[in-house]
C-alpha cells in the first residue's frame, strides 16, 4: 500500500519544509497542493525540500505545471478543473500525470486519456468536506476493478477507517489532516502502517 501525503494550505513555507522533511522517509509521495500560495512561494517550498534531501521522484506538484517543469519534478497531479491529461501529455510525454476523479465514468475516461494514476474520494466522512456525503468503499472497489491504472483513496483515512479498505484492491491512500495536523506525524503514520499490516489488503 502506497502512502501519499497532501499539504493542506494551512502552513507557511518554513513550517511545511520542516514537517515534510521529517516525514519524507515514511511516505511514498508528497503532494504539494498549496492553492493560496504564489508561484514563487511554491517554487521556494519545492527548492527547500530538495535541499533537505527529499527526492524529486517523491514530489507531486498539484496543478502547477510551471513549477513541475522548472524544478524538473516528474509527477504532476491535475484537479478535475485543471489542464486536460491529453494536453499535458502532448506537451510533456514523459511526465507522470495523476488526476482527481469523483465517479466511475470519470475514472474510465481519465484512463483512456492517458492518466497514470487516479485519486478518488472522499471515501469517508471528513471535516474538510463536511457538507458532502462520503462516496464510500463500494464505489471505490468498483473503480479499482474497472481500471488498470493505480487508484489512490482519499478522505477520512484514519486508523479506524483504513481497515474498511481491505479487499478493495486500492493501490494506496492519501492523507491530509491526519498527518498535516498531527502533533507527531511520524507516529501517526506508523500507527496507520501497523493497521495495514494487520489487515488483508490485496
Amino acid at each position: 500500500m502506497e502512502f501519499h501525503i497532501i499539504t493542506d494550505g494551512k502552513q507557511t513555507v518554513d513550517e511545511l519544509t520542516s514537517r515534510l522533511a521529517v516525514i519524507q522517509k515514511e511516505v511514498d509521495y508528497i503532494h504539494i497542493r498549496e492553492k493560496s500560495k504564489s508561484a514563487s512561494e511554491v517554487m521556494r517550498l519545492v527548492s527547500n525540500l530538495i535541499k533537505q534531501g527529499v527526492p524529486k521522484e517523491k514530489l507531486v506538484i498539484n496543478d502547477r505545471l510551471d513549477v513541475a517543469i522548472l524544478h524538473n519534478i516528474p509527477t504532476l497531479h491535475l484537479p478535475s478543473h485543471g489542464f486536460t491529461i491529453k494536453k499535458v501529455k502532448e506537451y510533456k510525454p514523459f511526465l507522470r500525470v495523476g488526476r482527481s476523479i469523483h465517479s466511475l465514468e470519470e475514472a474510465i475516461q481519465c484512463e483512456q486519456e492517458g492518466a497514470d494514476y487516479l485519486l478518488y474520494g472522499h471515501i469517508f466522512e471528513t471535516t474538510s468536506k463536511a457538507d458532502l456525503l462520503p462516496r464510500g468503499v463500494e464505489q471505490l472497489s468498483k473503480i479499482c476493478e474497472s481500471v488498470k491504472i493505480p487508484v489512490v483513496a482519499i478522505g477520512g483515512i484514519t486508523q479506524e477507517t483504513i481497515k474498511k479498505l481491505e479487499h478493495t484492491n486500492v493501490h494506496g491512500v492519501a492523507l491530509m489532516s491526519y498527518v498535516m495536523a498531527s502533533e507527531d506525524p511520524v507516529r501517526s503514520l506508523n500507527k496507520l502502517k501497523e493497521r495495514v499490516l494487520e489487515g488483508r489488503y490485496q
